[in-house]
């Protein structure tokens, strides 16, 4: 955002950086008016998307989950037939 001299309002540059073809357009948009270019756009980015949150979650360390007190006394190791399943 750009600092305003007095009498002016305030410019964004939001604008100029939107993408036409970006996610947020294509699901403001009517689905029924979308052309096959329109869907196959979409499924690369969301493609493009996952890839990028699965690199994310293979760089980050993994943590190990932790079952609470209420939680731990539902765990069993009795199968489904000895419970007369």
């Amino acid at each position: 955002m750009t600092t305003p001299t007095p009498g002016q309002l305030p410019q964004s540059s939001a604008l100029g950086e939107a993408s036409t073809d970006s996610l947020t357009e294509f699901f403001s948009r009517d689905p029924e008016g979308f052309s096959r270019t329109d869907r196959d756009r979409m499924v690369m980015l969301l493609q493009e998307q996952r890839a990028r949150w699965e690199a994310a979650d293979a760089a980050a360390p993994a943590k190990p989950k932790r079952v609470s007190a209420a939680g731990a006394s539902l765990i069993t190791a009795s199968k489904a037939e000895d419970l007369g399943l």
